[in-house]
């Protein structure tokens, strides 16, 4: 056999077994097959060993294409872009929650105040997060919900440090109460509950840093803010304020919790009278669309706000509980400190047995998996819960007079899956005591229901 054909046949049995095995498998046959043909005198010593230099040249090539081709992943947490060697990523997700409200009760009340009824998108998000040189992570969310544009999370994290602490500076929620904490995508009902009259105002999203350490069953987290960003331009300074939030979780097990916690917050008012950028009031809306607030408590003459809230929560198997007590003080300008206090317990029960998901490191529910996703197809339903609250809150003291209101509140949320969830809601106000809003017979309002669904899907 000539030279020129042994190098054919070589070329020919090398090209066929590499089409015929897997890339994985791909190098050693290659170098099987050569050393064999070497041993059988088909190739010479020199001509082997410029095949596996060419080889290894080509597998050296193929393994820096991998290491610099991006993955791309697509499903329950949306679509992840990660770079190959894991300190880029890119994550685009998003939520849509379609609402739908009615009233009965308000139609008699002075002055015009009856709610307003329909639909709405409540929320409309698209978010942006990801990690940068793998110490750094990011969130960039915006919100179109009631067609109007909105930041609701601009900040970045990090996470670099020789202990389990982070850093995150930006615009943020305040570190303040469990409820506010919980993504409206796990919270059991479609309102949060009273206490929000008391929070949301002054400790929801501002500009600020915060530290957090954590642990498998516990956190405290800690900052300092100035005021959102919907504040917008002024020439007036703005205000300022801390929070401070601690939770412990005494039992932490997949389907048993015991969590206790404790918060305080501070805000001080800008020199134009708000309050993170909004006005010095203390109020509650039956629903986002409604307009009807059945406490409310104004200032023209607030100076700074204090609030203190306690928690505690538990879950055992199916079964779950949560609870917060607020109380704030008020200093004013002129008259004395005024005292507000609201307070919620709520309970959840899943029918088809899962247990809600709970994260000691961020002291907080998540969302409610099922154990199978909804299919016609298959014949599965995915996961029903059943939840109830009980809520008041008081806004009254010395002169102010916004109003004392108690509620009741059920719930029933169908989750077809980890993404899609619809919730059916029912809530009566009672013994709606004090404040300016009342009847056109001059008695109290009293005796109102809301009656609420929502279509859901966050990823």
């Amino acid at each position: 056999m000539s030279y020129k054909l042994q190098s054919l046949v070589a070329a020919t049995l090398a090209g066929s077994l590499m089409l015929s095995v897997g890339t994985n498998a791909m190098a050693d046959s290659t170098d099987e097959l050569v050393g064999a043909l070497v041993a059988k005198g088909v190739l010479t010593d020199e001509e082997g060993a410029l095949l596996m230099k060419g080889r290894a040249s080509e597998k050296e090539a193929a393994e820096k294409k991998a290491r610099s081709n991006p993955t791309l992943e697509v499903g329950k947490k949306g679509l992840v872009v990660k770079g190959a060697d894991g300190d880029f990523s890119i994550k685009l997700g998003g939520r849509m929650h379609a609402d739908y409200s009615s009233h009965s009760g308000d139609e008699s009340l002075k002055g015009g105040k009856e709610a307003v009824d329909g639909t709405e998108i409540r929320r409309g998000r698209i978010a942006l997060s990801g990690t940068v040189y793998n110490d750094f992570d990011y969130m960039i969310e915006t919100d179109f919900g009631g067609d109007k544009v909105s930041i609701k999370d601009l900040f970045m994290v990090y996470h670099g440090f020789n202990a389990p602490m982070e850093l995150t500076v930006g615009h943020q929620k305040h570190a303040m109460s469990m409820e506010v904490q919980e993504s409206s995508n796990d919270i059991m009902f479609t309102e949060r509950s009273l206490v929000t009259a008391l929070t949301l105002p002054y400790f929801d999203r501002a500009i600020g840093v915060n530290m957090k350490g954590y642990g498998k069953d516990w956190h405290v987290n800690a900052g300092l803010y100035g005021d959102s960003m919907a504040n917008g331009a002024s020439n007036k300074d703005e205000g300022h304020g801390f929070g401070v939030r601690g939770t412990y979780a005494l039992i932490n097990e997949a389907d048993k919790v015991l969590h206790v916690g404790a918060n305080y917050g501070y805000r001080k008012v800008s020199e134009d009278n708000l309050a993170n950028g909004k006005t010095t009031e203390f109020s509650y809306k039956t629903t986002n669309l409604s307009s009807l607030k059945l406490v409310d408590a104004k200032f023209t003459n607030m100076d700074d706000v204090k609030t203190g809230i306690v928690e505690l929560a538990a879950m055992y198997g199916p079964l779950s509980f949560q609870s917060e007590y607020a109380k704030s003080t008020v200093s004013r300008t002129t008259g004395s400190d005024v005292d507000f206090d609201a307070f919620y317990a709520q309970v959840g029960y899943t029918l088809t047995g899962e247990s809600r998901t709970y994260k000691g490191s961020d002291g907080e529910f998540k969302r409610l998996v099922p154990k199978s996703k909804f299919s016609l197809k298959n014949g599965t339903w995915g996961a029903w819960e059943v939840a109830a609250r009980y809520d008041q809150a008081d806004l009254e003291d010395d002169n102010v007079t916004g109003g004392e209101q108690k509620r009741m509140s059920v719930s029933l949320n169908w989750y077809l899956n980890e993404d899609v969830r619809l919730l059916a809601g029912y809530t009566k106000a009672f013994e709606l005591d004090g404040g300016a809003l009342t009847k056109a017979d001059g008695k109290y309002a009293d005796d109102i229901d809301v009656y609420t669904v929502r279509a859901q899907w966050a990823f």
